[in-house]
């Protein structure tokens, strides 16, 4: 009897795949993984190979800032008022430093130097002056990057590069330097350290003066060093470097002279200081306004802006607008004289006290009835007798300021120069068809309009030079970096007065600084001077009402052959507020300097000698032989 063999039991095909079964989807599975594997590396190794690779570079590549050096500016004889010089800023790689004067098996190359961090910090901390516990802490750590010093001379980046410490290196930095100190520095401006650039470095940021007004030539293009590092931060000597020069700034030269600037701010701050003024300025230029020097006071030392405040920064003889007074006086005078309503030896009664409108005018001293010429007006300074000569211009008020509106503007009132200069007022001329009938009576004597100074000063050289006024200038020309030197083009000058008026009107203010006028102390022994003295009612924008005086005192000299003109302006002054007495020797003092400095030879001619009075009026020659002390407008 045979035995059945048992058969297999049934298999489940969802529980037991088949051997040829899973063989097949490993395989599949195997095949996906090298298909996707294959996919990937032919991405990487062909679309994606770029871009991968300059992924790398940029990881393993740094750039470096290459500063343009700023342009520098210069006077007019080259004289350096501003430049930039190189400093150095000293870079740690903590982790190169961590193996100075280290063998591998911990003993020194060099017996008796320390090593790692401390022993680098030893030869180093007295060269930098650095304390040198606090040195070794900025060397020491894992990182590979410390700023250890900041703006070291070149020199003394020499010392530290020959100590040899690895991992020590320094970039490469610009200061900028103010060789005339305070005594330019309204005028050339100052760099503040406020501006962070793209490579988180902070950088200078112009503030004031010429160094903000031309940024754009100054400054230059700087340029860009990229290149490869190694892991510990080195340059790899043989990799990748791309280098964009840095391309320099324009250097300015300027028509001013700092041998008068130095000699002009000098006398303004210390007048500022005797009077208790609120602020002082000078201006010097030549009779084609070619701008010698322009002072400002209070000012700041550049090398030292701790405590600076806004006023420090201005360059009072542009940016400040003031009523200029009997310096205007002149400007209504020219009109009469141009129009040929008046003579310099025009005879006028003068009262003691003028009722215009809705208002009673006086002069700045009591008197009865005066005899004047109109250059004894002049002289004098006479509010009532300008007043007298400026109505002979026309019978209508209304056509006189007309007539004086466009002399003024004529003189360069009402406009800013073309200076450019940050912040430069153009002062304020109003619209005569508005003025008030009180105003259409101040602006003949300077109360009711502002000017700045160098347009106080332009009416004077317009004088000087014959009737015509030139545009002033302040920068004479530029240099590239190369040193190729650019003459910037002439001011564009204007007739405004005829040579004859010019003249006349220089003889006229020959007499304001005789003993019969309003400046005796701004005669010079000999020269002979032409002046206009001017102390004016301020307006104090603060006060929002008249408060103090503005004194100033704006001659030329020499008068029969004029050179130069100096105008001196003190705002608010408290112990001394005549312009004849507070600014006439401030004038007197920058003028005999300038003249002697230039090589101005001395006057050859005989004083204009005009009559002053007339009639024989001895009430009116004794008080003009005494001479007058003020000159107040606005009475």
């Amino acid at each position: 009897m045979s035995r059945r063999r048992p058969r297999p039991e049934a298999t489940d095909p969802g529980r037991h795949p088949r051997p040829d079964m899973r063989m097949r989807v490993y395989t599949v599975g195997v095949l996906g993984g090298l298909g996707i594997l294959g996919g990937r590396l032919v991405q990487l190794q062909g679309a994606d190979a770029n871009a991968l690779a300059g992924r790398a570079l940029k990881q393993r590549t740094s750039q470096t800032t290459l500063y343009a050096k700023r342009g520098d500016i210069v006077d007019d004889e080259g004289v350096v008022l501003a430049t930039s010089v190189e400093r150095r800023d000293v870079i740690a790689d903590p982790k190169a430093v961590a193996g100075f004067n280290l063998r591998a098996n911990g003993e020194p190359y060099k017996a008796g130097r320390g090593t790692g961090p401390a022993g680098a910090a030893a030869l180093l901390a007295p060269i930098l002056g650095i304390d040198e516990q606090t040195l070794t802490a900025k060397l020491t750590g894992d990182n590979h990057y410390a700023k250890v010093a900041v703006g070291i001379t070149p020199e003394l980046w020499q010392q530290v590069s020959d100590v040899g410490v690895a991992g020590i290196t320094s970039v490469r930095q610009t200061q900028r330097i103010y060789p005339t100190g305070a005594a330019s520095s309204t005028l050339v401006g100052i760099l503040g350290t406020a501006e962070t650039d793209d490579d988180g470095n902070v950088v200078d940021k112009p503030l004031s003066g010429l160094e903000y007004a031309d940024q754009h030539l100054l400054q230059g293009r700087n340029g860009l060093m990229r290149y490869e590092r190694s892991l510990g931060g080195q340059e790899i000597p043989l990799g990748n470097r791309e280098t964009t020069e840095p391309v320099d700034g324009t250097s300015l030269h300027l028509t001013i002279d700092s041998d008068l600037q130095w000699k002009a701010q000098t006398a303004i701050a210390a007048k500022v200081v005797e009077t208790g003024a609120r602020s002082g300025t000078v201006v010097i230029m030549d009779k084609e306004q070619r701008l010698l020097a322009l002072a400002s006071a209070p000012s700041i030392d550049p090398a030292n802006l701790t405590g600076m405040t806004n006023a420090q920064l201005q360059n009072t003889a542009l940016t400040e607008a003031f009523e200029p007074g009997s310096t205007a006086k002149v400007v209504t005078l020219a009109a009469a004289l141009e129009e040929g309503v008046d003579t310099a030896d025009s005879r006028f009664t003068v009262p003691g006290e003028l009722k215009r409108f809705d208002k009673t005018f006086h002069d700045s001293h009591p008197h009865g009835d005066e005899k004047l010429t109109l250059a004894g007006v002049l002289a004098q300074s006479s509010n009532i007798g300008t007043i007298l000569a400026g109505e002979k211009l026309d019978p209508d008020l209304k056509k006189v300021s007309q007539i004086l509106h466009g002399y003024q503007q004529k003189f360069g009132f009402g406009s800013r120069t073309t200076l450019e200069f940050p912040g430069e007022t153009a002062g304020i001329v109003g619209d005569p068809a508005k003025y008030s009938g009180t105003q259409r009576y101040t602006v003949m004597f300077g109360q009711g309009i502002s000017v700045n100074a160098v347009q106080a000063a332009s009416v004077f050289a317009t004088i000087a030079n014959d009737g015509v006024r030139t545009e002033p200038t302040l920068i004479s020309g530029t240099s590239d970096p190369n040193g190729n030197y650019r003459a910037e083009p002439a001011g564009e000058s204007t007739r405004v007065v005829s040579a004859a008026t010019a003249k006349t009107l220089r003889d006229m203010m020959q007499a304001v600084v005789s003993e019969e006028g309003t400046a005796a102390a701004a005669a010079i022994p000999g020269y002979l001077v032409a002046g206009k003295t001017g102390t004016a009612e301020r307006y104090d924008s603060d006060l929002g009402r008249y408060s103090g005086y503005t004194a100033s005192f704006i001659g030329m000299a020499p008068a029969d052959d004029p050179e130069l003109v100096v105008a001196v302006i003190l705002q608010d002054p408290k112990t001394n507020y005549y312009g004849g007495s507070a600014a006439g020797p401030v004038f007197k003092e920058v003028m005999s300097y300038a003249l002697v400095q230039r090589g101005v030879a001395p006057s050859t001619r005989p004083p204009a000698d005009l009559p002053l009075t007339w009639g024989g009026d001895q009430d009116a020659e004794q008080e003009i032989a005494t001479g007058a002390v003020g000159d107040t407008a606005g009475q």
